[in-house]
């Protein structure tokens, strides 16, 4: 091996190392067990917003998030954060959206599908039981197409039946859903598009 080519290994095994280093400066385990990284730069209050993101966030009863990447941008004077928190017992990730601003963080969205597989497939099964819901998927090979399983928070979910965690289960190819109740197994409300 030449000198030149022996000169840009070294450089290349000091790349690398640095970029390790980096990698694991921007991540960090929270009190919570999972991994909070940040894309970018974190804002100079990342520590009092990571602990009050975690005070704002719960994975669906017997879960637990492996990792949360968020992100910040700035929005006048606020700012916008994005949470993705993903858990191993889901092939889906639970997105929450906040708004800090004066030490005050406002939960003011989410997209919560982190659900196991075996309660996503049981509310489909529940859904599908609904006479209305039955009706409009029809019959045959492809008649129920694809769902989309989320969980419903309760102070969400008050505003439809009542304050409990609920599922909501969609056909958006028959503009069709079923908001469930997994704790009677009861369609508790249906939304028909058409």
């Amino acid at each position: 091996m030449d000198h030149l080519s022996k000169l840009f290994m070294a450089a290349l095994i000091v790349m690398f190392f640095i970029a390790g280093v980096a990698c694991i400066n921007g991540s960090e385990k929270s009190s919570s067990g999972y991994e909070i990284t940040w894309v970018g730069t974190p804002p100079a209050e990342s520590a009092m917003i990571e602990t009050m993101i975690n005070q704002q966030i719960s994975p669906y009863p017997g879960m637990e998030y492996d990792n949360i990447t968020l992100s910040a941008s700035r929005e006048n004077e606020k700012l916008r954060i994005h949470a993705i928190a993903e858990s191993s017992g889901s092939r889906y990730p639970d997105i929450y959206d906040f708004t800090y601003r004066d030490d005050d963080l406002i939960r003011v969205g989410y997209l919560l599908e982190a659900i196991p597989e075996s309660v996503r497939s049981e509310a489909i099964d529940v859904a599908m039981q609904s006479e209305s819901i039955a009706n409009t998927l029809g019959s045959g090979t492809n008649a129920y197409g694809v769902s989309s399983v989320k969980r419903i928070l309760p102070e969400t979910s008050e505003k439809f039946h009542a304050r409990k965690t609920l599922i909501s289960v969609t056909w958006l190819d028959h503009s069709i859903s079923a908001l469930v109740d997994m704790d009677t197994r009861e369609v508790v409300q249906v939304w028909n598009g058409q």
